[in-house]
């Protein structure tokens, strides 16, 4: 690896050697996005596998006493780059030495490299480097799991949502993009599960408060919420007025 780093120091190599002798190898998930974006290559088996890879590489190794994060985490890490990292339940057999799932110390790092990364991508004209239901699919699923480790009283905060916000998603696309997931939970178990629901239920809640706090706030200003444009004409810059798009 230190070898392959020192050669691009003094030469200059095309992109696809770029990719597949440099960045891919070395794991260099950010960058394959990056160039795959720049190339204007849509290979979504590529792409989610490599955003899958960034998320996990902010999560795991680490240790957890919970049996749910045990099950998400192992099921998140399939189709990715990492899927030999180590989970440890509980603290023994070495997991004392791993990083706790529970500390939660992973959700800032995660929001900030997925919310710089995304801004790379998003709304560049190559937005299919973006996936936005799966990235919203797998950040929700880490926060309800880790929600569900938390004592009684833990204030829950959308940071999923949040974190797409920050990257321009509008509001209107990020309301689909959790009622379609929502849709897909209902198929995949044959018909609606109020346990499994409710999570996601009270995530499309907490967004749609969001929504309405930012419309208000931003009604009859000049202040902009998501600044991508839904039609390419303008329409839903503002919260307010993607709040109408709902209606039509």
């Amino acid at each position: 690896e230190a070898a392959k780093m020192d050669a691009l120091e003094f030469s200059l190599v095309n992109v696809s050697d770029l990719y597949n002798d440099y960045a891919g190898p070395l794991n260099l998930f950010d960058i394959c996005l990056c160039i795959l974006a720049t190339c204007n290559h849509n290979e979504a088996d590529s792409i989610h596998k490599l955003w899958k890879s960034i998320i996990c590489e902010e999560v795991l190794p680490c240790h957890t006493s919970s049996e749910s994060a045990m099950e998400f985490l192992g099921k998140l890490k399939q189709g990715s780059m990492l899927e030999e990292e180590t989970i440890v339940h509980g603290a023994g057999n070495g997991g004392d030495a791993l990083p706790k799932f529970e500390n939660g110390e992973w959700i800032p790092r995660l929001r900030n490299r997925v919310a710089a990364l995304g801004k790379e991508l998003f709304g560049k004209g190559a937005d299919y480097t973006f996936p936005l239901d799966l990235i919203v699919r797998e950040l929700e699923g880490l926060r309800q799991v880790y929600d569900s480790t938390r004592e009684e009283g833990h204030v829950s905060l959308l940071w999923p949502a949040q974190t797409m916000l920050d990257v321009d998603v509008s509001f209107y696309a990020l309301f689909e993009s959790y009622d379609s997931l929502q849709q897909v939970e209902n198929a995949a178990i044959g018909g609606v599960d109020i346990a499994t629901q409710l999570p996601w239920i009270s995530s499309m809640s907490e967004l749609l408060e969001m929504w309405v706090t930012a419309a208000l706030s931003s009604y009859g200003s000049s202040s902009m919420i998501g600044l991508n444009s839904l039609y390419g004409n303008g329409q839903g810059n503002d919260a307010s007025s993607q709040v109408r798009l709902l209606f039509l």
